[in-house]
């Protein structure tokens, strides 16, 4: 559990509760509340990544292989989702060829809030590629598989259910 000192602000965790704070031993703890529970987290995770990284690593560039990849985006109201909301949804699609079955058109999805910062990965989406077809046409059958594609709904679904209940707020 996730507690604050309202003396010195300092964040911890307990997995018992205590009624002093660690940091000046005031009794002026309490739960912390959802943002404060975010904090202790991001700052958990900083810290282990400070303590356990290492150095960077780079590739050899010799043993890569280079795959084009193509994007499209589109912008969808919550009410297309039956959701009674003002909220807009940006939907990303990443798309290509499957460098390890040239006969595949793969791609991922992913949504977040207009304006929002970050995505959250939604599904991958896999059709069969279709030689020499334009790119347009490519965007169309993606677009159509998506639109009919139960996963995709009940995903896009959840993401703005819990935009609105604010378990990922951008």
């Amino acid at each position: 559990m996730v507690y604050v000192c309202d003396n010195c602000s300092s964040l911890f965790s307990w997995t018992c509760g205590q009624d002093r704070c660690p940091n000046c031993g005031k009794r002026m703890v309490r739960s912390a509340n959802a943002v404060e529970q975010r904090e202790f987290a991001s700052r958990m995770a900083e810290r282990i990544r400070t303590e356990y990284a290492e150095e960077p690593r780079y590739p050899n560039l010799v043993e890569t292989e280079i795959s084009m990849v193509n994007s499209f985006t589109f912008k969808l109201p919550a009410t297309a989702l039956q959701i009674d909301s003002s909220m807009i949804v940006d939907v990303l699609v990443e798309y290509g060829e499957n460098s390890a079955n040239r006969e595949e058109l793969i791609g991922n999805v992913w949504a977040r809030k207009a304006g929002g910062v970050t995505m959250r990965f939604l599904l991958p989406i896999r059709l069969p590629a279709q030689q020499g077809e334009p790119p347009k046409d490519m965007i169309n059958r993606i677009f159509a598989a998506l639109n009919e594609n139960k996963t995709f709904k009940t995903k896009l679904f959840d993401f703005v259910s819990g935009q609105l209940h604010g378990s990922n707020s951008n």
